[in-house]
């Protein structure tokens, strides 16, 4: 006798979950279906995930960055900063976070936030990655730099404090823009 679910139930848990979540952190507005991230859409974002991660850790950022996909045009439906586009991406960085940790390892904060650049700007998001240094240093934390993934100023990510990762001060973004200081 198996003691497993339905995978029935678990679709239906699942999709109660998310319909509370997105009621919670997107005011029970729904999010458009030409902004929602589908789990093939992931899979085709995932071999970008894996190719800047890979170049990276192969190269450092001189290999990385060549690799990083344009970002997305201003009329994709996924281009802005909204709630429900911030949400939509969320879910997909988390998605590509989970496959990409299954598939390579738990990498460094600098890896893993180019790699879901990548993998976000395949699936039409303004994604962009922060680096930034601890405001307030930790005794027993050796980082003295931080890496996380935003849209605009919204941390995708990390837990964020208006946008940021709390306690972290930005200090550039990566891949800069072309004419950018």
């Amino acid at each position: 006798m198996s003691l497993a679910l339905p995978r029935s139930v678990h679709s239906r848990r699942r999709a109660e979950t998310l319909r509370a979540l997105r009621k919670f952190l997107v005011a029970d507005r729904p999010v458009p279906r030409r902004i929602r991230v589908t789990d093939a859409e992931i899979v085709r974002a995932a071999p970008s995930y894996l190719r800047v991660g890979e170049r990276f850790r192969r190269g450092g950022l001189a290999e990385a960055l060549p690799a990083m996909p344009a970002l997305p045009p201003d009329r994709d439906p996924r281009a802005g900063e909204s709630e429900e586009v911030v949400f939509a991406a969320r879910s997909a960085a988390w998605r590509l976070h989970g496959l990409g940790r299954t598939l390579t390892g738990t990498p460094l904060c600098l890896h893993e936030s180019l790699a879901l650049c990548a993998g976000l700007r395949v699936l039409g998001f303004q994604a962009h990655v922060a680096i930034g240094y601890p405001v307030i240093e930790k005794l027993d934390d050796p980082d003295e730099l931080h890496a996380w993934t935003v849209i605009g100023e919204r941390a995708i990510t990390d837990q964020a404090d208006a946008g940021r990762p709390m306690q972290f001060a930005e200090l550039l973004r990566l891949p800069r823009t072309v004419g950018a200081p």
